[in-house]
């Protein structure tokens, strides 16, 4: 089978490998949609310390059933699938009380082991959602980075209230219509890059630059802001969501874009800001990413790009080097 292979910073081919073996427990998916996640970004920059090459990436996806183990029931071949790539324990403290996306033996697939970047992949069959026939595959796809954003907004809006998310990337976009599905006033998007803040605005957002939030805050948000989503996670980000956010008001940090930030934390301490971290999703929060697709809920018209496998590396380079007009691209092997 053709897979994409990262061999380190800056380095991906696409190379002929073996179909991987089908464990006991386990399916083999035929890949019909992948999309490219912003953390894959920072693993093909070198920025990821948990991605080691050489490694097939791949955590988004949607395909087929090619195989089932023998001890798999419930699935079939052909059937049309989705995937949570986080493999938990089921047994650590952190498992048994429901959470499973800080399991402390957890594994990924396309960073623990092969993902799906290739026409095939294996997956535990526990894993496993079946879709609609009818869905599309690339919109399917959007299922995991669909309940990272779910979970994020679930871990800091309150009804209503109004909300700042910095980052017009997929996350940032699914952040935007998660949130005003689950009941968020006034939503602002602060990004760098006229092009997304181009689709966040035509998803209903109000949007600035760092630069214009810094000199149009009061009018923008005349209560102040009582709630960030920080799907960028760098410094700048970091430090400005410190700076503009209400007495008492919450900061969910989601994005992993630098490991470390200096942050002033006295101001934190008096101002009693809460600033929380948000990983991954819980089956809940997948499932409810599943029910949104399902229901025609997400639109990814104009900010969705697909193409072949084989335009991997390039699709992978553009995305990095911020030339790509596109927030989320697919790939189809």
């Amino acid at each position: 089978m053709q897979a994409l292979i990262y061999y380190g910073p800056e380095k991906l081919t696409i190379e002929e490998m073996d179909v991987p073996a089908c464990g006991h427990n386990e399916v083999l998916i035929e890949v019909e949609s992948v999309g490219i996640c912003g953390s894959e970004l920072e693993g093909y920059l070198g920025h990821s310390s948990i991605r080691k090459p050489p490694l097939v990436m791949g955590h988004e996806f949607c395909g087929r059933v090619a195989a089932t183990g023998e001890l798999v029931r419930g699935l079939s071949t052909e059937d049309k699938v989705v995937v949570n790539p986080l493999i938990s324990c089921r047994a650590c403290a952190s498992c048994l009380a429901g959470k499973i996306n800080v399991c402390r033996n957890r594994n990924i697939v396309g960073i623990h082991r092969p993902g799906a970047f290739a026409q095939f992949v294996a997956v535990p069959a526990s894993n496993v959602y079946r879709i609609p026939e009818e869905m599309d595959a690339s919109l399917a796809s959007l299922a995991e980075p669909l309940a990272v954003s779910i979970h994020g907004v679930k871990r800091g809006l309150r009804p209503l209230d109004d909300l700042l998310i910095f980052g017009a990337g997929p996350i940032g976009l699914l952040s935007l219509m998660a949130a005003r599905h689950m009941g968020a006033g006034n939503i602002t998007v602060v990004d760098l890059q006229p092009a997304r803040l181009e689709h966040a605005q035509r998803l209903g957002a109000i949007v600035m630059t760092p630069d214009q939030l810094e000199e149009r805050r009061n009018e923008g948000f005349p209560q102040g802001i009582p709630t960030i989503i920080d799907c960028v996670g760098v410094q700048a980000t970091r430090e400005q969501a410190m700076t503009l956010i209400n007495p008492d008001g919450t900061i969910v940090m989601v994005g992993l874009g630098h490991d470390r930030s200096a942050l002033p934390v006295n101001h934190l301490v008096r101002q009693e800001i809460s600033l929380i971290g948000s990983y991954t999703y819980s089956h809940e929060d997948i499932q409810q990413a599943i029910a949104l697709l399902e229901q025609g809920k997400i639109d990814v018209q104009g900010w969705t790009e697909i193409r072949d496998l084989t335009e991997g590396p390039a699709a992978f380079q553009e995305l990095a080097q911020g030339k790509s007009s596109f927030s989320k691209i697919f790939l189809k092997p």
